[in-house]
Parts: C-alpha cells; sequence; structure tokens
C-alpha cells in the first residue's frame, strides 16, 4: 500500500516560492486548495468518529489531485494519511460503513500503486470490507460499495486471482440500479461495457448523461469533487467512439 492519501505539505505547498509553477503543479494546487479549507474546518467537528471519516475522505480527494496529475510520489502522503484517519475512526466504532468506505478508497488506492505481494492481500480485504458495506449501508456513497466492488472484480484479474467479468458486471449494474442518475455509476458501468467490447450498450446509458447537463448541475453531496474527473473520462469514452468511426 504505497501511493496516496497522507497528509503531505499541507502548509507549504509543492513548490519553491522562487520557481516558475508547471501547468501541471498549478493545477494540483488548484484543486487541493477547496479541500484544503474543508480540512481545516473538521478540527471544530466534535464526533470523532465523523470528524476522522472526513478527514480519511479529504485526504483521499487530496491525494487524487496528484494522482490525476501523475505526480504519485506527491498523492502517496495523502493516502497513506487518509487510510490512518479511517482507522483512528474504525478503533473507535469498527463498523462505521463511511470511515470503512474511505479506508478501503485510500488502501485501495496504495495497493494498486505497490502491485506487491502484500497489496494482493490488501485487495482481498477491500472486497471483504466492501461486501460488509454493502450489507450494512448499500446506499452510501450512491451505493458507492457495489460500484468499487465491480471495478475491483473489473480490474483484478490484472494482478489478483479474484478477478471476475461477471461479477464485475453484477456489481456495476447493482449500484446503476440503484442510483440510475448518479455519474459515477453511470461512467463506471458505461466503461466495463466498453471494455468488453459492448459500445452499443455503453452509448446507451452514456449518451443521456453526456447531452445533458446532469454532471455540471446536479448535487452530489460528498461527491462534488468528481465532477471534473467524470467530465474527464465521458469525454475521453465519445472521443474514443468518435475516432472509431
Amino acid at each position: 500500500m504505497k501511493k496516496i492519501l497522507g497528509i503531505i505539505v499541507v502548509s507549504g505547498g509543492f513548490l519553491m516560492a522562487s520557481s516558475p509553477q508547471s501547468s501541471a503543479s498549478m493545477t494540483i494546487e488548484n484543486c487541493q486548495k477547496p479541500l484544503r479549507v474543508e480540512l481545516s474546518k473538521t478540527q471544530s467537528m466534535t464526533n470523532l468518529v465523523a470528524r476522522e471519516a472526513e478527514k480519511s475522505r479529504l485526504n483521499f480527494y487530496l491525494g487524487r489531485c496528484a494522482f490525476l496529475e501523475k505526480a504519485t510520489d506527491l498523492s502517496v502522503p495523502f493516502f497513506e494519511q487518509g487510510e490512518k484517519n479511517a482507522e483512528t475512526a474504525l478503533e473507535l466504532k469498527s463498523d462505521e460503513p463511511v470511515a470503512l468506505f474511505w479506508w478501503v478508497a485510500n488502501a485501495g488506492t496504495l495497493a494498486d500503486i505497490s502491485r506487491s505481494i502484500g497489496a494482493l492481500r490488501t485487495v482481498k480485504i477491500i472486497a471483504e470490507k466492501l461486501i460488509l458495506i454493502s450489507e450494512k449501508e448499500p446506499d452510501y456513497g450512491f451505493s458507492g460499495a457495489y460500484r468499487v466492488l465491480g471495478k475491483i472484480y473489473e480490474k483484478a484479474p490484472r494482478f489478483i486471482s479474484i478477478g471476475s467479468s461477471t461479477k464485475a458486471e453484477q456489481y456495476l449494474k447493482k449500484a446503476y440500479e440503484r442510483f440510475p442518475k448518479f455519474p459515477g455509476n453511470i461512467i463506471a458501468l458505461a466503461e466495463f461495457y466498453d471494455s468488453d467490447d459492448r459500445i452499443d450498450e455503453a452509448k446507451k446509458i452514456l449518451m443521456p448523461l453526456v447531452e445533458s447537463q446532469q454532471i455540471q448541475e446536479g448535487d452530489f453531496g460528498a461527491f462534488n469533487v468528481e465532477k471534473q474527473e467524470w467530465l474527464q473520462l465521458v469525454n475521453g469514452l465519445t472521443k474514443k467512439w468518435s475516432d472509431k468511426k
């Protein structure tokens, strides 16, 4: 598990003040700025379990800001810190679904980054945790446990034996059916269909999203921060299909 969540340089930024900022660095800084503001506000939260779970969520997205710009080394400490935050919450309440979900997000990213033997064991644990969440709080994160389980079963064949296209589709469909208007569910299922060369099925669920203002105008709570990434994924798929014509 090496590659995500931790609270890296929260006060100092990523660049020397005297050196010009690269486009990627500026993108990371702009992405992280509102998240750092939210992180500072968690200190006033009196519920310790909720506070640590929220810190875990925010550190995950702080890490994603760097990770998506291919600044993996900068992203890892955030993911590691987010993992620790979630573990602190789980020490206080071992079956807290929100803390479990964000532990999975951070730990899973770190495992995917390291691809070590230890990471293989972590992925199995993550799958078990997600099943627990799906049983206890299936609607959290717009059916996030089903969505992430689906992605794990879809991607796992690359480096672990639990991979299964059948299970991937089963869980991704469950998430989509519970929350068919949530962009994350639509895109995850469309990506699966695309990877399985079922382009017509992918287009059927994705194109209504493309033609609407659902991503830009919808309110998805803690997941609003993913809007820019959703737009990039949608644009990537539609361009790929256009180029094939």
